[in-house]
């Protein structure tokens, strides 16, 4: 059975676009079946390689864009997640891998079998019995009316651990500790801790972000207002209303994976995020 390779790019520059065309024409030459997101598809006159996402079955994914097109992505492919080969279009894309001048070398990387993957650990959430789509970044519960407090009670395991007022709580998994939660004042977590972080954003009171294990099983009940929504890799959005006024969030038992070529986690926050300006 001949392989398949999903792409998916930023439609609104011609760079992405015409990088998508070099992939396409690379993978063809090695009898890859290609599968397009249908705007992309449409800008390349491909309208046979159309394929939403939520259809998308791959043996692996090419994404041009940034940060927010991977997101986008990984919370729509069929589960379990293929791996994603990242061409960085955003502005300081931490998923990314490669930059456009090298995303044909990185293809032939890859076919050549000449690279490693990245598992990354993601969030599933919940609202009463409906499951909504895990996340790989962050889940963020905040109030549905601007510049108003939620009143929020923490569990871990049926344990409270705290109330909070704040104008939202972020939890976020080791990837997303890089992202929404560190500009809102929150630890970056080690790749190599299993573990996810819960960030409040603007509390009234001084409360510090709580790290807990990955086998906790976290839970905010919305007290004040009882209604709000939860906002998953900045894309996603759920309204919570009364009849389900708990939100309760756990590792999921899928990850993202990333194909990667060098480098580490840590290069990757000096070079991206300026953690450090120094040299190594």
């Amino acid at each position: 059975m001949a392989k398949k390779v999903g792409i998916v790019a930023r439609t609104d520059r011609e760079d992405a676009i015409s990088t998508a065309a070099q992939i396409v024409s690379r993978f063809e030459k090695e009898n890859f079946k290609i599968l397009l997101e249908p705007g992309l598809a449409e800008l390349l006159s491909r309208h046979d390689s159309s394929t939403p996402l939520t259809e998308m079955r791959a043996d692996v994914i090419v994404t041009i864009g940034g940060d927010g097109t991977i997101l986008r992505t990984c919370l729509r492919i069929p589960k379990p997640e293929p791996p994603i080969l990242a061409v960085d279009m955003g502005v300081r894309g931490f998923l990314t891998e490669v930059t456009p001048e090298k995303a044909l070398e990185a293809v032939d990387k890859y076919l050549e079998g000449a690279y490693k993957v990245e598992h990354c650990s993601k969030i599933a959430s919940f609202i009463g019995d409906e499951r909504l789509p895990d996340a790989l970044n962050e889940v963020f519960v905040t109030s549905r009316h601007l510049a108003k407090l939620l009143h929020v009670r923490i569990r871990k395991n049926d344990e409270v651990v705290m109330d909070c007022r704040a104008d939202g709580v972020i939890i976020a998994s080791q990837v997303g500790s890089t992202g929404y939660a560190f500009s809102a004042g929150g630890p970056i977590i080690d790749m190599d801790l299993d573990a996810f972080v819960l960030t409040p954003v603007c509390p009234i009171t001084f409360i510090r972000p709580i790290v807990f294990p990955s086998s906790s099983e976290v839970s905010l009940e919305l007290l004040k207002p009882k209604n709000a929504m939860v906002v998953i890799d900045g894309d996603y959005q759920k309204e919570i209303d009364e009849k389900n006024s708990l939100v309760i969030v756990k590792k999921s038992e899928y990850t993202s994976s990333f194909i990667r070529f060098g480098g580490s986690f840590y290069n990757r926050l000096k070079a991206r995020l300026l953690f450090s300006r120094e040299e190594g």
